[in-house]
């Protein structure tokens, strides 16, 4: 059996580190109480996450597929 995720999983990867740096970049502006740092972090994180839930829709969508063809 083949893994459905292996194309993806480069993007996973990129996907946790981006997540990872969001996560330093809002500790960092919370602790500088910078507002300006602090939105671009937010911006950082929602692009972060909309990326890693357009891999988990892409995943999705291939399990689908497998699920009816398995049937």
């Amino acid at each position: 059996m083949f893994d459905v995720a292996d194309s993806l999983r480069a993007g996973f990867n990129s996907a946790q580190r981006a997540l990872l740096d969001a996560q330093t970049a809002l500790a960092r502006a919370g602790a500088g109480g910078d507002a300006g740092h602090g939105n671009a972090a937010m911006a950082q994180t929602a692009q972060a996450a909309l990326f890693q839930e357009a891999l988990l829709a892409a995943e999705h969508a291939r399990l689908a597929e497998l699920k009816g063809v398995a049937r």
